[in-house]
């Protein structure tokens, strides 16, 4: 007769780590919608006008993803798609806060993201940027809105020397094709914003004289 008592003993570990794995995972995805919430809001709050808010957004998603990353380095077995996602949501609002009230374009280590969800969230960034460009318009700023733009076609531009990582990042040509677009677009907005501060500029000389 077989004796069946070793898989009972194995089977009661697998079954004690197959619980801790799924621990892991339940605090992943718990971190992981905390970040992306913590991004969501910094973005909004940015836009609003509201930058202390949205720097102490940012300050708890990055102590949230911190977190992440220490159980990566852990346990390498307990990466879940969502922690993707929120990643690339935390390096898109960081990204815009750095971008337009530091001047610099924060690298992928000073983020401590995936190489994925760095390129990704700069794809959404290109996009967040033209919202920028258009609030500018708006507000009759087209100097800053001309400087915003040149920094999304920059981006677009490197953005189109990544080939390799299609092949890696699932998303990444649809993200390429959805930022031409947006680049195409806001140069339309610029020049008809620029034409009609032309015009404005003429009549008015017009009216002086």
């Amino acid at each position: 007769m077989v004796d069946t008592i070793n898989f009972q003993e194995s089977a009661t570990k697998i079954e004690e780590r197959l619980q801790q794995s799924d621990n892991i995972r339940e605090e992943l995805l718990k971190l992981s919608r905390t970040i992306i919430k913590f991004s969501g809001q910094s973005i909004e709050n940015f836009h609003r006008g509201k930058t202390l808010e949205a720097k102490e957004k940012l300050d708890n998603a990055k102590k949230e993803m911190q977190k992440i990353n220490q159980i990566m380095k852990e346990d390498l077995q307990a990466y879940t798609g969502i922690i993707g996602v929120a990643m690339q949501e935390y390096a898109e609002a960081r990204l815009l806060y750095d971008i337009i009230e530091n001047k610099i374009l924060t690298s992928i280590e000073d983020l401590d993201v995936t190489d994925a969800a760095y390129l990704l969230g700069i794809a959404d960034l290109i996009g967040e940027l033209r919202r920028y460009v258009l609030e500018r318009l708006v507000e009759g700023d087209i100097n800053a809105a001309k400087i915003y733009y040149n920094i999304m076609k920059e981006l677009y531009g490197t953005y189109l020397q990544i080939d390799f990582g299609k092949n890696l990042v699932p998303d990444l040509r649809r993200k390429k094709d959805t930022a031409r677009v947006l680049v195409e677009r806001t140069l339309s907005d610029l020049f008809v914003a620029q034409q009609s501060k032309n015009l404005e500029k003429r009549l008015d000389k017009e009216n002086r004289d």
